[in-house]
């Protein structure tokens, strides 16, 4: 499991993404505490604050995964602050409907205790990312 291996909270944020650009949701679910707070931003397609691994994977991971082809997400750098993990990047795909690629910068906010991830925060362009669903 990732979080024995991991050496620093930054190391293991990074297998968390590699892990799941690679189509393993396991590894990000296991590192979710139970009571995780995830937080999308409002005014996206899966804004909103939830609660729990199961309503992540349900009301984002797999919408998400379902709406984009080839949906990857690009990280530029890692700004470690202890407990407090910021990644930068750029979510990628193709939606399946409209065809428009997505290539949205965002800003990740990690919070772990213990190796789990307790609070996540989604900061993104949302206007950027609602562009790629019209026809």
């Amino acid at each position: 499991m990732a979080r024995a291996e991991a050496k620093s909270n930054v190391e293991l944020v990074e297998r968390v993404y590699d892990a799941f650009n690679e189509g393993d949701i396991d590894t990000p679910m296991a590192t979710m505490a139970e009571d995780i707070e995830w937080i999308e931003p409002e005014g996206d397609i899966y804004g909103g604050t939830y609660h729990g691994p199961g309503e992540v994977l349900e009301k984002v991971f797999t919408p998400c995964l379902d709406d984009f082809e080839e949906f990857e997400v690009d990280t530029d750098e890692f700004i470690d602050g202890g407990d407090t993990i910021v990644v930068l990047g750029t979510f990628r795909g193709m939606h399946r409907t409209s065809g428009k690629p997505l290539a949205v910068p965002f800003a990740h906010v990690w919070e772990l205790e213990d190796g789990r991830m307790t609070r996540f925060i989604d900061y993104l362009d949302t206007v950027l990312w609602r562009e790629t669903y019209e026809t």
